[in-house]
């Protein structure tokens, strides 16, 4: 205790103004954590009294120092004392991280963790052919044709199937008896709602690639043509997606309202958790409305570079090739209210977790850059909240195309232009999204119209698209 006391000035000795502010900012912590919060600012204070320098004068490179030694919990507490106490953004030193797992790592951990799900048999057989050469020279046979994508879900949902297999007490195996069970199961859960026809398809073709990947020398003709069934029946059911179609304007509006909420709650947080609160919100706000005013792909948006795809003055957004599905470079001009609600989140919210030296726009609170899995998470969760229906990023993208169509139908293939498609395939699926808004208008015209005839007021709230 004397060694941790000499690396401190003790509480009773603090100038009293450092003390009350540190009460106040504490005066409800109790026990361990508060003898942590008070011996991390005692040796904050120790330090800057042998450097002669004034307590509140902080530094990125003053708390690498002073913090030096300690573990990263210690660090943790440290720098909230300060930000509580003097009142100073901590965040933008640098914070220990994991090394992040490039592409093949992350699948050959996939692999690792769900190939023992396979029975013996199938996983002698599959191993060899998902084995990850280190120097890329000699990968399994799956391995060098499919897609890492391809090969996880695949996977994954191999050792789900056989989990349920064992589970059933069926043979674990792919064939027509566990197989029935499987779909059986899938059945009722659609039946219950948390289970869709198109999932259906997606993992018969799943399973019958690994079936014909793994055994092609078996007959797979019989999970072929239930995939060809399902597909047909999928026709008759709408798309998770489809049922929530959310309008534009409905989301435009929502945008604005949560950045001005984020704002707000911004200029009323008095601690660091309340901050980081706002600028999620913020975050979130602002990567839909990116997607409203320029429908990239998610992994773009997730990658966009302050340095790399922004003019200076942020009124165009630029895209390379290779970020592109048509392989062609884009450039977006950025309307007025979308630069305003960027920069109100790069000056307001986002120093709170950017690192001095990070570049990417979009910044996670641990001060690295946000994947693109977890912005579409938080889009989906925050959508969940605002409509009672998640609406994923790739979503967002087929409302603006069927906006674009709706509007102008003669055009309609400006909505796979838009969205940078290779070709046009995807604007059937546009054209009968817009249909369907061209249909909700008339229906709201024809409502209109009966509650004038029958004497009753028009809503208030509803606005009236003028037609073209």
């Amino acid at each position: 205790m004397a060694s941790e006391t000499s690396k401190m000035i003790p509480f009773e000795e603090w100038d009293d103004e450092i003390r009350t502010a540190f009460c106040e900012a504490f005066g409800e912590k109790k026990g361990s954590h508060l003898a942590r919060l008070r011996q991390m600012m005692g040796r904050w204070l120790l330090e800057a009294k042998k450097d002669g320098l004034p307590p509140d004068f902080v530094t990125p490179h003053l708390i690498i120092r002073r913090s030096e030694g300690l573990n990263p919990a210690a660090r943790s507490v440290m720098k909230q004392a300060l930000f509580e106490v003097f009142g100073v953004m901590t965040t933008f030193v640098p914070r220990d991280r994991k090394s992040e797992l490039t592409p093949r790592e992350r699948l050959s951990k996939t692999i690792d963790s769900h190939l023992p799900r396979f029975p013996d048999d199938w996983r002698t057989r599959a191993a060899p052919m998902l084995y990850l050469c280190p120097d890329r020279l000699a990968d399994g046979a799956i391995a060098d044709v499919r897609a890492a994508s391809s090969i996880t879900s695949i996977v994954m949902l191999g050792g789900q199937y056989f989990d349920f297999c064992r589970a059933e007490g069926l043979p674990v195996d792919l064939n027509r008896t566990s197989f029935r069970s499987w779909v059986k199961h899938r059945r009722e859960l659609f039946a219950d709602g948390k289970f869709s026809i198109h999932t259906m398809v997606l993992e018969a073709g799943r399973l019958l690639t690994l079936g014909r990947d793994i055994y092609p020398e078996r007959d797979w003709n019989w999970l072929k043509k239930f995939q060809d069934e399902m597909r047909k029946t999928a026709r008759h059911h709408p798309t998770r997606a489809n049922q929530r179609f959310v309008a534009l304007e409905e989301l435009r509006i929502a945008v604005r309202q949560g950045m001005e909420v984020a704002r707000k709650s911004h200029e009323k947080a008095t601690g660091y958790k309340a901050k980081l609160r706002a600028h999620t919100l913020a975050r979130t706000m602002l990567s839909i409305m990116m997607l409203i005013n320029s429908p990239v792909r998610i992994s773009s948006l997730s990658a966009l570079d302050l340095k790399q795809h922004f003019d200076p003055s942020f009124t165009r957004l630029y895209l390379a090739p290779s970020e592109t599905k048509d392989r062609n470079r884009d450039e977006r001009a950025i309307p007025p209210d979308v630069r305003a609600a960027l920069t109100a989140y790069i000056e307001v919210h986002r120093p709170l977790v950017a690192p001095a030296e990070e570049t990417r726009l979009f910044v996670g609170k641990g001060g690295a850059p946000c994947t693109s899995g977890h912005l579409s998470e938080e889009i989906g969760d925050l959508t969940q909240a605002l409509f009672g229906s998640r609406v994923s990023a790739h979503m967002i993208r087929n409302v603006v195309a069927a906006f674009i169509v709706s509007e102008s139908p003669k055009e309609e293939g400006l909505a796979s232009e838009v969205l940078n498609h290779k070709n046009g395939a995807s604007t059937p699926t546009y054209s009968a999204n817009a249909s369907r808004i061209v249909a909700s208008r008339k229906l709201g015209d024809a409502a209109d119209a009966q509650k004038e005839r029958l004497g009753m007021a028009k809503p208030t709230l509803r606005k009236r698209r003028k037609r073209r």
